[in-house]
């Protein structure tokens, strides 16, 4: 500790830095004031008892402060550890300029729906991005941008435009499958060709880095021919007469059809707006997808065709200053070798293996590559061929190449050196790492970007998740429900709705910088969090509404009980701070939030009256976790306690908590009476009394717009539903149902979660729709259970069943039956020969008799339970038990 404390008596204790200093003087020497005119000089430390002692004797007076010391060599305390990928290690972050940091992040290529992949990147940045701004206070100034021209977008445009045209033309069921299979024969033969090409590679290769993305090309390319193959089926069915509707047909094989228009026709496309207009509507789709899940939008937003004229300016420079050249087709390509002499390449990728799927996805599938020096220089600027739009340049009519773009956009907003540039594992060869040299090369300086982030990889099963690979489902479709996810050729699985809140979890589950393997167990894993969380805010909100009406009561002081929540509540803390700092570890976070709130949760429901919980203390903990889930965007609601919404409650509240603390009170009311057998006259007393007192809160609520009427709407039915039980003379047992249909049906469309408990009842705010959910799941899972049991059932009775009709054949007929075994018996039924008319031995005979006296035992037993009736019975319990199956 480093502390000073000063006591104004005769014997005064000054404790500096964990040693003490009896002295003995006056009071009055200690406190005398220090004039304006000889203020003590400022004293920074003092390390020894004699430092002190020896300023006093010179006449100095105590300081009235002095500064805890600096532990040596420790960092600040708020400063973020970040994974650099130009470094591959964890590195102290420190903007350029002050507490501003410029930041360019990679956004989409605006070709296709967003995917759960995009939704991982963009959610992860997202959380980095507020928890450097709100946490550790940084001014962030974020552009993001969005490619709306590239050959993905030039090419499913072009292709969509044809297909719908070619669907207007109202084509025959036999010109499609005429269509359809000349290109499926084509697309046999260039998949036939590919696979050959890359399997040959594979055997000659020796590296095993190059020689493992070479089997990762082969399998890409296998499970894509899937889809083409399954195409192919569609067409088969077709001309079976299995599908008979032509728009249905397309709609199974418009990616076969619109590969052969587009070779036939593409380049009759030249209307520049269908390329514009396909990237505007998945660009603003893209848009409303991320404010759906909780993604803040950028400070900036930059779109490739609104800065042609500055990518042209650039590219010049790049050329004149010696890094890039031009070629007669009118295509300019980045000079590797010329670059890689006074500069690093492939700063991020330096030790990856490079694939010619990597080279080619960099460059696009319109490029020709014609006329580049070297195989691995990159465009620049691609001249356009007929159905690829165009803008003017030095060069001639083209467009730029896909890495140009970023380096272009981000370097115009943010200058020449960025702090952090962000983007997904999947950009950092060649996207990222041409981006880097572009720079370097315009700039003529080393390093252009400080700290590169990188989101890792989603994986689906085992494998990476990629658009081209189709195994991903949209971002709306996620958050709709419904979406089947594909996890092997043969298991796939249907996803019920989940929310933004919900997969922002999911995502935080995982380090950001890590891969993540996305499943079904992971989301319900998250819900789980999210419910755990929830219901301790409610718990605290309950806690708080009790405080409110007898703090005034309740004794404050801490006991050891109390000093030990607290220590776990700032334990917490420090951890959670320390995570933050450590790579922004959003896993570490929410499980020591979750152990805070175990804590929490125990300390609750294990205190005595004598040593009652204090709510101010558990508030503490409830407040600071919401602190930190506004922070990482797990809530925004700027209430005390997230999660907690009635949907329409607004302002009302506390009228609503009145309401419903009554409502709850008079349910625990009725059922305690009913439980102890209370007569009808009671009810229909209680009954006259609630609906007296009932006036005031109907005058309140006159005015509310929110839910409230509804809860006294409900409230009203209820109590009448009591007080014609009681008319009736009804048992106890309708009440306790009446009692339950509030807890279950009633509250819950209403947003209102009821809990029993053993010392009562809990309310909680919550959302319907959840709540509804939960209901349904709950639901079901009471169905399995009872199907479960009543197949158990099916089971164990069929195997009676067998076991009685094996044992219904009489005593002295059983081993006449086997014909192939016996020829002559007793006057029992017992054998004494063999078929073959020998007689049997002595251990035969004992064994036979052994049989026939279990079995008449058996039969007797049958007998007793009636025989004949008996299996009957069986056979319709079987019959009503398929039947109960079958209507569940």
């Amino acid at each position: 500790t480093s502390r000073i404390a000063i006591i104004h008596n005769r014997h005064c204790v000054v404790a500096v830095a964990g040693w003490s200093l009896l002295l003995s003087s006056s009071a009055a020497a200690l406190a005398s004031p220090t004039s304006a005119t000889s203020q003590p000089p400022p004293l920074r430390s003092l390390s020894a008892r004699s430092d002190l002692l020896a300023k006093m004797s010179e006449g100095e007076s105590i300081p009235r402060w002095i500064p805890p010391p600096k532990q040596e060599g420790a960092r600040p305390r708020m400063t973020p550890m970040v994974s650099n990928t130009l470094t591959d290690k964890r590195v102290e972050f420190v903007p350029k300029e002050g507490n501003t940091v410029r930041w360019y992040i990679c956004g989409p290529t605006v070709y296709d729906s967003s995917h759960l992949g995009h939704a991982r990147t963009y959610v992860a940045f997202d959380v980095i991005r507020r928890i450097l701004e709100s946490f550790f206070g940084y001014d962030i100034f974020c552009v993001m941008n969005i490619t709306d021209v590239d050959d993905k977008i030039i090419l499913r445009a072009r292709r969509n435009y044809l297909l719908k045209q070619y669907r207007e033309s109202k084509p025959s069921l036999e010109a499609v499958l005429e269509d359809g299979f000349v290109e499926l024969a084509q697309a046999q033969v260039k998949f036939e060709a590919k696979k050959a090409m890359l399997e040959a590679k594979v055997a000659a290769e020796t590296r095993s880095g190059q020689k493992k993305g070479l089997e990762e090309e082969v399998n890409g390319l296998v499970y894509k021919h899937k889809l083409v193959e399954a195409q192919g089926a569609a067409l088969a069915a077709a001309k079976a007469g299995e599908i008979k509707d032509v728009s249905a047909l397309l709609d199974k094989v418009g990616d076969l059809i619109s590969s052969k228009l587009d070779g036939e026709k593409g380049g009759d496309v030249r209307d520049q707006e269908i390329f514009r207009a396909h990237a505007a509507y998945y660009e603003q789709e893209y848009l409303e997808d991320m404010k759906a899940l909780g993604v803040r939008v950028p400070d900036v937003l930059t779109r490739v065709t609104e800065f042609m004229p500055q990518i042209v300016t650039y590219i010049e420079k790049i050329i004149a200053n010696g890094f890039a050249y031009a070629t007669t087709s009118g295509d300019v390509y980045f000079d590797i070798r010329a670059f890689q002499k006074d500069h690093a390449y492939r700063k991020l990728s330096y030790n990856a293996a490079t694939t010619a799927e990597q080279l080619a996805e960099g460059e696009g599938a319109l490029s020709s590559g014609d006329g580049k020096k070297h195989e691995n220089d990159f465009a620049l600027w691609k001249s356009s061929k007929p159905g690829e739009p165009a803008w003017d340049s030095p060069w001639g009519g083209g467009r730029p190449g896909w890495h140009i773009e970023c380096s272009v956009m981000a370097s115009d907003v943010l200058g020449d050196t960025l702090d952090i540039h962000g983007g997904g594992i999947d950009l950092c060869f060649p996207h990222h790492d041409n981006e880097l040299a572009q720079a370097e090369a315009y700039y003529g300086h080393q390093q252009w970007v400080n700290y590169f982030l990188h989101s890792g990889h989603l994986y689906i099963g085992n494998q990476k998740m990629s658009k081209s690979l189709k195994n991903f489902f949209t971002i709306r479709e996620l958050l709709k429900g419904g979406s089947t996810m594909k996890l092997s050729d043969d298991e796939s699985i249907t996803l019920p709705a989940y929310t933004a809140r919900q997969l922002r979890i999911v995502f935080m589950m995982h380090e950001w910088d890590k891969p993540m393997y996305f499943s079904k167990d992971a989301l319900d894993i998250a819900v789980g969090k999210e419910k755990s969380f929830k219901e301790f805010f409610g718990l605290v909100k309950s806690m708080a509404r009790d405080d409110v009406a007898s703090v005034a009561n309740t004794p404050q002081a801490w006991n050891a009980k109390d000093m030990a929540m607290n220590a776990k509540i700032e334990a917490a803390q420090r951890d959670v701070t320390e995570a933050l700092c450590s790579n922004f570890n959003t896993p570490a976070v929410l499980l020591k939030l979750q152990e805070l709130v175990t804590g929490c949760n125990v300390y609750v429901n294990s205190a005595m009256d004598a040593l009652a919980p204090k709510f101010l203390l558990v508030n503490k903990a409830a407040l600071y976790i919401a602190k930190i889930f506004r922070t990482l965007g797990i809530d925004d609601n700027t209430a005390d306690f997230p999660f907690l919404s009635s949907q329409g409650a607004g302002g009302d509240e506390e009228t609503l908590g009145k309401t419903l603390d009554s409502f709850c009170a008079l349910r625990e009311e009725v059922r305690a009476s009913a439980r102890s057998k209370a007569d009808a006259q009671w009810f229909s007393d209680k009954v006259a009394q609630v609906q007296s007192e009932m006036a005031a809160l109907h005058a309140e609520a006159a005015s509310k717009v929110s839910v409230l009427p509804k809860v006294l709407a409900a409230m009203d039915e209820w109590v009448g539903k009591v007080g014609a039980a009681a008319a009736a003379g009804k048992e106890a047992s309708a009440y306790l149902d009446l009692c339950d249909q509030v807890r279950d049906d009633v509250l819950p469309p209403l947003g209102v979660r009821l809990e029993d408990k053993p010392e009562g009842y809990v309310w909680k705010l919550d959302d319907p729709q959840v709540l509804a959910r939960e209901r349904a799941a709950k639901m079901a899972a009471a169905e399995e259970a009872a199907r479960k049991k009543l197949e158990n059932k099916l089971e164990k009775t069929k195997k009676e069943l067998d076991k009685w009709v094996g044992l219904s054949v009489a005593p002295a007929d059983m081993f006449k039956v086997s014909t192939d075994k016996y020829s002559k018996f007793d006057e029992q039924g017992i054998p004494t020969h063999t078929v073959a008319g020998e007689e049997l031995s002595k251990k035969q005979r004992q064994g036979a008799e052994k049989e026939f006296n279990k079995r008449t035992a058996d039969f007797a037993k049958l007998t007793e339970q009636g025989g004949a009736t008996f299996l009957s019975g069986k056979r319709d319990e079987i019959a009503v038990l398929t039947a109960q199956i079958a209507a569940l």
